[in-house]
């Protein structure tokens, strides 16, 4: 347990020594639209990097940011609405899982529309992510994968921390 943990300090320190330091504004240190703090601004559900967050680092232009934020306000309505259409009935499939009077037909008949809404979720994700991807020069598009990448790598070293210290909150799982 103690060398995972150095493990994930060690990776930790490095990736935030890479890091540039928050800009000043927003007290959180996200950066809104050319710079100002915003609704666009604010980590997403569960802490999330908002999109300005995904595409600090970046070295966007001014029209590359205005082509970016033109793109993510006008397809943020359909995201909203498929996101909370999968997570509405994924909390019907989960009520209906915890009533005993619900048959199992019922609950297969759930399952199915929540998966359904939430691969439609998935797939206005992957558009949006494909048509913001295609705004990036070649340059920026490498560098773009190599934050995803660094990012997943981080959040396994922390699900192995976790892990480690008895669950996904860092304390014993109940007995």
């Amino acid at each position: 347990m103690i060398r995972t943990m150095l493990r994930t300090l060690a990776l930790a320190a490095t990736s935030l020594g890479a890091q540039e330091p928050p800009p000043p504004g927003d007290p959180m240190g996200h950066p809104g639209p050319m710079g100002h703090p915003g609704p666009m601004t604010q980590p997403g559900p569960k802490g999330h990097p908002g999109p300005d967050m995904m595409f600090k680092g970046l070295g966007l232009s001014a029209d590359q940011e205005k082509a970016v934020h033109a793109l993510l306000e006008k397809r943020k309505p359909a995201g909203m609405s498929l996101h909370k259409a999968a997570m509405d009935k994924e909390e019907a499939l989960r009520a209906a899982a915890e009533d005993p009077a619900t048959t199992e037909p019922q609950l297969r008949a759930l399952h199915a529309a929540a998966a359904e809404a939430h691969l439609q979720s998935i797939l206005e994700h992957r558009a949006v992510m494909q048509e913001l991807n295609a705004l990036l020069t070649p340059e920026q598009q490498a560098k773009a994968k190599r934050l995803r990448e660094n990012r997943r790598k981080e959040m396994e070293a922390h699900r192995a921390v976790m892990e480690d210290m008895g669950g996904p909150e860092g304390h014993p799982p109940p007995r």
